[in-house]
């Protein structure tokens, strides 16, 4: 049975036959009629938009609510669409973006007649996955629908333990917890809390990304809703330039994936946590042992991955190092690897949480790191590896941090990672992706800024400081001949120009590839938010 629930909305009628999949129209009402959906009222309403004569929400989120009853569609004044709102992570998602409805598929087809009811009434859309992009409307559609998926979470793997299925709605603790009970996992996000969909679509560093890639690498096939309606299953070899660009091109200019399969392998306990200093006595010893990582470490043993941070705490009222250390093999109590052996000689560390446990155990102490319901802002930087750059980095971060230290409950770190020469060799499987980053021969440092805070009146003094240190950091690079151009999605803010960061041909295959699969751009016009062709999403006053 398509529909879960029905009962009357005007001129809405719901035929026994609606289960016939509609193919490609220009013409939204006619592929709604084709699965048994007809309504005089959207008819005629959407011939007037086609006219020009504005936008009617209001119909879309009724049309659903008749459709699929308040297990499907929540509006605003009932209890559960305020818990929806409650469920981004970000106070700019929860508490500042108010959608007209919340949308709750069970399948792809139920996102396919979303899709069409949007077209039909001119009402915009955003997906939610897991709700973890910080700014405003990214996941969350303002005045339009959004649609979430938290009846799309199953994990399920295949006889074989080759791969696993993954719904949309799943955060990676999902995945993680149900394939430790098999002893298996596979290549995904590092926090629990964080959303598979966004996570992949955007590429996705995992802990086994030194052995195995990225995690958009190491997806084998996507279930997709298109613009028209029409439901494809994409691989490398079935429309192959589509399973390409949704390789990291993200889902917001291609159509919206209800399903993921992706690589999984033999995994039982492994190890890792944080190590912790004060700043000024361990940060030159952290950027040595940073540096030598990328160039030699990050090779000799792809087991490992590693994340180095700095901020200034005011819990402490000091300025702190930290280091996350992790590694695909387990290690007895008191030991660790020793490609980590830079960090673990740094001494005076006033918190060691290093230890054996499972896959799902050390992603909920990440998350813990990025508690929500406060204001957040990611802002992402690219540059070569280079240890003098690395320490005059600090220097700028340090003094534009300042002005916004005290601000009230702000915590502001700054966190480099290693983009490794095995994982852009990775990239470069099944046809690659569309990072632009696949073959490299030379390890990049990836920065990324992620503040977090209390009051909205404090937005202007936390973004200007992000804002001066980009500019600065890639001023500085630039002039060394040590930038480079990459942005990646899932670090950046909605005043970068993601896109265009993949270099100029993989911008335009991608440009191409939409237009191919979204002919009349409805993921341009009608999905807004994300990143998208024409620049970053918000323009930097």
């Amino acid at each position: 049975m398509l529909f879960r629930s029905w009962w009357p909305v005007p001129a809405l009628i719901v035929s026994a036959s609606a289960i016939s999949a509609g193919s490609p129209h220009s013409y939204p009402v006619q592929v709604l009629r084709e699965k048994g959906i007809a309504s005089d009222r959207l008819d005629e309403i959407s011939l007037g938009l086609r006219h020009g004569d504005g936008c009617f929400c209001s119909l879309a989120c009724d049309t659903l609510a008749g459709l699929f009853g308040s297990d499907g569609v929540n509006t605003p004044g009932q209890d559960a669409y305020d818990a929806a709102r409650a469920r981004f992570w970000s106070q700019q998602q929860s508490l500042e973006t108010k959608p007209s409805c919340f949308f709750y598929p069970a399948n792809a087809e139920e996102v396919s007649i979303a899709i069409l009811v949007s077209r039909a009434t001119q009402c915009a859309f955003a997906a939610k996955g897991g709700g973890h992009t910080a700014f405003k409307g990214a996941s969350n559609s303002h005045g339009g629908i959004t649609i979430e998926f938290i009846h799309m979470k199953q994990v399920v793997p295949s006889i074989d333990r080759k791969s696993v299925a993954i719904g949309p709605g799943n955060t990676w603790v999902d995945v993680y917890t149900t394939l430790d009970s098999f002893n298996l996992t596979m290549a995904g996000g590092r926090a629990a809390t964080v959303g598979v969909s966004g996570l992949i679509l955007g590429g996705g560093i995992s802990f086994f990304s030194g052995l195995r890639g990225w995690a958009c690498d190491n997806i084998i096939s996507y279930e997709v809703v298109l613009a028209s309606g029409e439901i494809v299953t994409v691989d490398s070899n079935t429309h192959a330039d589509l399973f390409w660009a949704l390789r990291g091109g993200g889902g917001g200019n291609l159509g919206i994936v209800t399903h993921f399969v992706a690589n999984s392998f033999e995994q039982g306990p492994m190890w890792g946590g944080f190590l912790t200093w004060e700043m000024y006595g361990s940060k030159d010893a952290l950027i040595d042992g940073l540096i030598d990582y990328a160039e030699k470490g990050s090779l000799e043993d792809p087991k490992a991955a590693l994340i180095v941070s700095f901020a200034y705490a005011q819990v402490y009222q000091m300025w702190v190092s930290s280091v996350m250390v992790e590694y695909v093999d387990p290690h007895a109590p008191g030991s660790h690897p020793k490609v980590f052996d830079a960090f673990f000689n740094v001494e005076n560390a006033f918190q060691d949480t290093t230890r054996t446990a499972s896959h799902s155990n050390l992603t909920l102490e990440i998350a813990g790191t990025t508690p929500p319901g406060l204001r957040q802002s990611y802002w992402t930087l690219t540059t070569r590896v280079d240890k003098q750059l690395s320490l005059d980095l600090m220097t700028i971060f340090e003094e534009e941090t300042k002005p916004v230290m005290q601000l009230t409950g702000m915590v502001y770190p700054l966190i480099f990672q290693v983009i490794t020469v095995s994982q852009q060799r990775a990239m470069m499987r099944n046809g690659g992706n569309a990072l632009g980053l696949g073959g490299g021969e030379e390890p990049l440092l990836l920065l990324n800024i992620a503040p977090m805070w209390v009051l909205s009146s404090d937005d202007t003094l936390a973004l200007t400081a992000c804002s001066n240190f980009i500019s600065r950091a890639r001023a500085l690079a630039r002039e060394r001949g040590l930038d480079h151009p990459f942005l990646y999605m899932n670090y950046a803010s909605q005043f970068q120009d993601v896109l265009s960061s993949y270099g100029q041909e993989n911008k335009a295959r991608l440009q191409d590839i939409s237009k191919k699969y979204d002919p009349e751009g409805v993921f341009q016009t009608l999905s807004h938010g994300y990143f998208k062709f024409e620049g970053a999403p918000v323009e930097w006053r």
